[in-house]
């Protein structure tokens, strides 16, 4: 690899940005606006590894790249990242990865209904606050101690922490657990508008979380995997979703009632 084309790949994509400002320009061109780099000190390699670019675009962008930096140069701009595909030569995931991508399915089924839940919601009636409560117990159980769980625990944990994404990510976590408390101490203070104010910003935050997950992060995990670590932690999965087996089907089966009843006016949860 070219001594200019290394030294930029290791450099933060903050730094490069400030240095030559047409590099996010190539950048959006892409969809890359560096949201899961918002700490800023992503390295361009990183950057351009996570987005889940085919050999095509990520030569494109590269050669944009560079033709910005070094302008006039002729470079040979090499492959950064290297694409797993399946028999149909379609981009896949790992079991363990397309597991979590189901779970958030679950998870995205309850945000649905997070703005119906919000417009209607009377917290000093006992339905509604009993449906509130259901939706807590959702998150915290399902969302977090299950899911969110195996991501933070087992996933995670094969990856440098230091990484900015995975910093993001938990912070996400955080964030919402954040939103959660107060969605709780809404319920105790009969707070109608404290609950609609972090409902929402769950929602909103879960919401682009689980597209950054589905659609960033997860990919490039993926790629990063070698076989005997995929095995492990399809392994450890595993033994996570047996001790929990209870409490997936429970919100399972939970979601899928609370959708019938927001369809059935008779039993309408909010009525």
């Amino acid at each position: 690899m070219e001594p200019k084309i290394e030294k930029y790949l290791e450099t933060n994509i903050k730094d490069i940005i400030n240095e030559f400002a047409a590099v996010q320009t190539a950048l959006d061109n892409y969809e890359i606006g560096c949201a899961p780099c918002s700490l800023g000190t992503c390295k361009l390699k990183d950057v351009i590894g996570i987005h889940n670019l085919d050999e095509i675009q990520e030569k494109n962008l590269l050669t944009a790249i560079f033709n910005i930096i070094y302008q006039g140069e002729s470079l040979d701009i090499p492959r950064i990242t290297i694409e797993k595909k399946d028999k149909n030569n379609k981009s896949t995931l790992s079991p363990s990865l397309r597991e979590l991508v189901e779970e958030h399915k679950i998870i995205k089924r309850l945000l649905a209904l997070v703005p119906t839940i919000i417009e209607h919601i009377n917290i000093t009636k006992s339905e509604h606050k009993k449906l509130t409560l259901n939706v807590v117990d959702f998150i915290k159980n399902y969302a977090d101690k299950f899911h969110h769980a195996k991501e933070e625990n087992i996933l995670f944990a094969y990856f440098d922490p230091s990484l900015d994404i995975l910093k993001v990510m938990l912070h996400d976590h955080d964030t919402g657990r954040g939103f959660v408390r107060k969605i709780f101490k809404g319920v105790e203070t009969n707070n109608n508008e404290l609950i609609k104010l972090n409902l929402d910003n769950y929602c909103n935050l879960l919401t682009e979380h689980i597209m950054k997950e589905d659609t960033i992060l997860y990919p490039w995990m993926d790629k990063n995997l070698d076989t005997r670590t995929i095995g492990d932690i399809f392994s450890k999965f595993a033994s996570v979703n047996k001790e929990m087996q209870a409490t997936k089907e429970k919100f399972e089966k939970y979601i899928a009632d609370l959708e019938s009843q927001f369809i059935n006016k008779e039993v309408h949860p909010l009525r």
